[in-house]
């Protein structure tokens, strides 16, 4: 089901907000699904983090260049190289903002099956994952008052 963005100043104290790791696979499979219906329902999103929709967990999921990963408890186990990007969020609409982040990233996650996964990824979906997983600590670079 598609679900309402929430957006910054307006959702600051939900989008702010940690989100806790998922314990049981199977408390987030609706989830998953309404992230990927919301995702897809967007005309330029390339990422979702569930406390977009206003769900404190580490549910997230990444696209770019046909590759969409569904993460949950991902966790940045190496990085490599600096590079910055224009980053925009879908909850920030219309804002942009060059951000430093990792040119390569390698990460372990569990995926919507519950099995235990790693990816390496360089470039635009590096900027992606490291963009989600901000989320989960309550931060986006594009939040500003």
């Amino acid at each position: 089901m598609i679900k309402k963005i929430l957006t910054y100043p307006e959702d600051k104290e939900i989008l702010t907000t940690k989100s806790v790791k998922v314990e049981n696979i199977e408390e987030v499979k609706e989830l998953i699904e309404d992230l990927k219906d919301t995702l897809h329902a967007t005309d330029s999103g390339k990422g979702i983090s569930a406390i977009q929709i206003g769900v404190p967990k580490q549910v997230c999921i990444c696209s770019w260049g046909g590759n969409e990963v569904v993460m949950i408890n991902p966790v940045i186990t190496r990085t490599r190289g600096n590079q910055n990007f224009s980053e925009g969020c879908l909850s920030a609409p219309g804002k942009f903002k060059m951000v430093p982040r990792f040119q390569k990233v390698w990460c372990t996650y569990m995926d919507e099956n519950g099995e235990t996964k790693e990816i390496a990824e360089g470039g635009r979906m590096s900027n992606i994952i490291q963009h989600e997983l901000d989320h989960f600590d309550g931060n986006c670079p594009l939040f500003e008052e």
